[in-house]
């Protein structure tokens, strides 16, 4: 990968302010496709911080989160659209670790 830039990036985070984020381009040598390393504080597509996505998946009644109803609705909707994929990830990771034997 050959960095050839950045772009700017916005994130709303727990608070309602917004924040502004300077995200490395990348370029692969080997296809020359185009990708952005992003800081584990922000999800791919996703325009709020990681932090409030997680709080309101795993409190969806007792959040503080401003956004609106239809905004949560969507996170939701993503979260079980991929569940399966992401366990097939952790279990994938768990045997290439051989780490078979966790309660």
């Amino acid at each position: 990968m050959s960095i050839i830039g950045t772009r700017k990036r916005k994130s709303k985070e727990r608070s309602g302010e917004t924040k502004l984020y300077s995200i490395r381009r990348l370029s692969c040598d080997n296809c020359s496709k185009i990708h952005h390393e992003l800081p584990d504080l922000l999800v791919p597509y996703k325009r709020y911080s990681s932090e409030c996505i997680e709080l309101v998946l795993s409190n969806p009644s007792t959040h503080d989160i401003p956004a609106d109803e239809s905004t949560l609705y969507r996170w939701f909707d993503w979260f079980n659209s991929l569940i399966n994929y992401w366990i097939g990830c952790l279990i994938s990771i768990m045997l290439r670790t051989n780490q078979e034997n966790i309660p």
